[in-house]
């Protein structure tokens, strides 16, 4: 489980979270959903450990992050990050930019992007293939650990109707803690988790 309790964050004079606390129970596919500017992203950020919150405490399963002693192992082990861009490195192959994050053999890495349905593009660079193939290639590299926790801030906003909902369905069949931001609300589901923000508060 994770759990936030009062939290806030300012950049600078402005406060985008304002006194946030939430519980995300373990497996279940959570949506932080909210206009831009709400703090949806920040949100994201600090539940991820990727930006510590001006104010309030964050934890998983009991333990506060800041007593988390090899922070930069917690995340490569434990969290997986997808992003709105892909940010796959130009240069390297859909699979090097897989195994560049990790110590897996060939043939796990290869039977992940066969599940992905990205298989056969394995040798193919980034600006050779599709968004959305770039999209599931972005989401094995988060995999590919075996994450417990799985952070995606706004993955299908470059995607067209068809793939953002395949990005969706992808991640809702995850065995993890699954965790996205969104404004989308037409991939919402009734079964889902919703957190909404606005103006920095849950509403």
């Amino acid at each position: 489980m994770i759990q936030a309790e009062h939290i806030s964050h300012r950049y600078g004079s402005e406060k985008v979270l304002d006194d946030v606390s939430l519980d995300i129970e373990k497996g279940r596919f959570t949506v932080i959903t909210g206009e831009s500017g709400s703090g949806k992203s920040t949100l994201l950020s600090i539940l991820s450990t990727l930006l510590v919150p001006t104010e309030g405490s964050l934890s998983f399963d009991g333990l506060q992050s800041t007593r988390i002693k090899k922070i930069d192992r917690f995340r490569n082990e434990s969290v997986g990050f997808v992003f709105q861009f892909h940010y796959l490195i130009s240069h390297l192959t859909v699979y090097e930019n897989v195994a560049l994050v990790t110590k897996a053999p060939r043939e796990k890495i290869t039977a992940l992007l066969e599940s992905l349905e990205i298989g056969p593009l394995a040798d193919k660079y980034p600006d050779e293939i599709s968004g959305g193939q770039r999209q599931r290639a972005a989401i094995a590299r988060a995999l590919i650990n075996k994450p417990r926790y799985i952070f995606a801030d706004e993955p299908t906003g470059n995607l067209d109707s068809r793939n953002s909902q395949a990005v969706f369905d992808l991640l809702r069949a995850l065995d993890a803690t699954v965790i996205v931001a969104t404004h989308d609300h037409s991939r919402i589901l009734p079964g889902d988790r919703v957190i909404a923000l606005k103006d920095g508060s849950i509403c």
